[in-house]
């Protein structure tokens, strides 16, 4: 009998100690904010649908080239520092980002990510293996969520400046 007992004994604490990671496991805090990393992202901005490559090198640095529509596919986009440099079919020159409003959602993109970063009043939830963040920008209440295992961006929108952005092939550098 107390043999008997013994395993069962043992059996509950396995059995505890098992259920006792589960529960830690699901008050997990959210991966490193990544400042480096790359992305396809599949942007609806306003009315318009674009696709590009996006690759951010700092929290005020990054680079986008575009992919469709096929008229903005010559377009890329360098900003660091507040300087945008826009090259266009081989023609390169420095301007404001607000002169291309097609585009500026690689400000808002980075912008978002800083102020989580900065834990500027951003709210976290975690639910389902997706962390969201919900903060408000320049142009609105944002959300931004990631992966929690993979700490990849997966969705931001910004229903002020009706923007929905959708991150694949996201690489953390």
């Amino acid at each position: 009998m107390k043999k008997a007992f013994s395993v069962f004994a043992a059996l509950i604490l396995i059995f505890a100690a098992g259920c006792e990671n589960q529960t830690v496991s699901e008050t997990k805090t959210p991966p490193p904010i990544p400042e480096n990393f790359s992305a396809n992202l599949r942007i609806a901005y306003n009315e318009t649908s674009m696709t590009a490559a996006f690759r951010q090198n700092s929290f005020d640095d990054f680079e986008l080239n575009m992919l469709s529509p096929e008229i903005l596919k010559p377009l890329s986009l360098a900003y660091k520092n507040d300087i945008c440099t826009v090259t266009y079919d081989g023609l390169k020159f420095e301007t404001d980002l607000n002169r291309f409003p097609q585009v500026t959602f690689g400000a808002l993109l980075t912008e978002a990510i800083s102020y989580i970063k900065q834990g500027i009043d951003i709210q976290t939830a975690y639910a389902d293996g997706i962390w969201t963040y919900k903060g408000n920008g320049e142009r609105g209440i944002f959300v931004l969520t990631r992966d929690a295992e993979t700490g990849a961006w997966l969705e931001l929108s910004i229903e002020g400046a009706g923007l929905h952005i959708m991150f694949s092939e996201f690489k953390q550098e």
